[in-house]
């Protein structure tokens, strides 16, 4: 093969090749949105900033920045836009000053672990520009151009800055099936039965404060919420003490908890959609109310009321998925999430006082446990 024939070859591949490399420009565009917020460079002569913006699932809009260190004006720079339009992906700028103030296209050609790379083989300086994000926190761009007779290479490193667009507070509600667990002996006799528990539906509303760490794989979600859990519950026994008194419940627990938990997220790589949590939480209860029989009834009873069947504090770890999943054209970060909860305190106070005697004979537990469906969003990008 001669040097002429690799050539042609090469001018006919070159072209299929780097198509190749977009070939899903749409889940590629979904990674450029990780280019949102706000981007600053310390300089000589001031700040330079790089503030982008999602308008849509196909476009982004940007701005290049410099704060004069004298007096603390914006200057603006440039602006940009990202567009996703069918198979291509279009990198369009403004410069102050440049090009009689006309926009300049540049057309996406390759993306890869090296970054996004943007081409206009007609234009002088820059004739490429390449986006590369280093984790969630640095942004390196990389211009290539020719000026006379010389190439040129210009290279900017940015850092986030610290701004709701480096944090997401979401509002989280959704609907949950939960129950008590009873385990271990309650010391019955005569034919009575130990507590059995069924689930209810409930339900869900509450915070969330997430902040992804460097590189974007791993986030800390703190987490404030009431939590409404119902569930069924059937027990009696007898107590004999200064009379024979029997007691029964035959009644659906509504509990309202508040519960704060702080939750790691993984995800398995950069921008996927789907995570995994997994995090300990701590819940108090707020109130109890019982509807169905209750006897003795809460005016005779001297040993046990309703609201005191249960201890107000109880403790476990929560674990799931969520899966990133947005209604209509916006991107708001919505979160279709599903977790188990499992709870590790002992939550009895209705067995607890019946006895004195061997330990081994009165090691009764009730603990919570349930799943929860929810929808999450980010209230920063409404």
């Amino acid at each position: 093969m001669t040097i002429r024939q690799f050539f042609l070859i090469a001018c006919v591949l070159t072209p299929a090749l780097l198509s190749a490399q977009i070939d899903n420009p749409k889940a590629i565009f979904r990674e450029l949105r990780g280019l949102d917020g706000t981007w600053f460079m310390p300089t000589d002569r001031g700040d330079r900033l790089e503030v982008w913006r999602i308008v849509d699932d196909s476009s982004m809009t940007g701005r290049g920045l410099r704060i004069r260190p004298e007096n603390g004006d914006t200057i603006t720079l440039e602006t940009m836009r990202l567009e996703r339009r069918d198979t291509n992906i279009l990198y369009t700028v403004i410069v102050r000053g440049q090009n009689q103030n006309q926009p300049v296209t540049f057309k996406m050609t390759q993306a890869d672990w090296d970054g996004y790379l943007f081409e206009n083989p007609e234009h002088d300086d820059p004739k490429k520009i390449r986006y590369l994000l280093l984790g969630n926190r640095e942004l390196q761009v990389t211009t290539e151009g020719r000026r006379g007779n010389r190439d040129t290479k210009q290279e900017y490193v940015f850092e986030r800055e610290f701004t709701p667009a480096g944090m997401e507070f979401r509002l989280r509600a959704g609907g949950n099936l939960f129950t008590q667990h009873a385990t271990g002996n309650f010391n019955l006799s005569n034919g009575q039965s130990s507590p059995e528990y069924s689930p209810k539906p409930g339900w869900e509303l509450g915070t969330q404060f997430s902040f992804r760490g460097r590189g974007g794989f791993v986030s800390l979600n703190f987490e404030l919420g009431f939590i409404g859990k119902y569930s069924h519950a059937k027990a009696d026994f007898v107590v004999i003490d200064t009379a024979f008194t029997e007691y029964r419940r035959d009644v659906t627990y509504g509990q309202t908890w508040l519960v704060l938990a702080a939750v790691p997220e993984i995800t398995l790589k950069r921008d996927g959609k789907l995570s995994f949590i997994v995090g300990p939480y701590l819940g108090r209860l707020l109130f109890t109310g019982t509807n169905g029989t209750v006897l003795p009834t809460d005016e005779d009873n001297k040993l046990f009321k309703a609201n005191n069947d249960f201890k107000k504090t109880d403790v476990g770890v929560l674990a799931g998925f969520q899966y990133k999943l947005n209604f209509g054209k916006k991107d708001i970060g919505g979160r279709l999430g599903l977790r188990a909860n499992l709870g590790f305190s002992n939550l009895d106070n209705l067995y607890t006082t019946r006895g004195d005697g061997d330990p081994a004979f009165y090691n009764g537990r009730v603990g919570l446990r349930g799943v929860s469906l929810y929808y999450s969003f980010d209230l920063l990008k409404l």
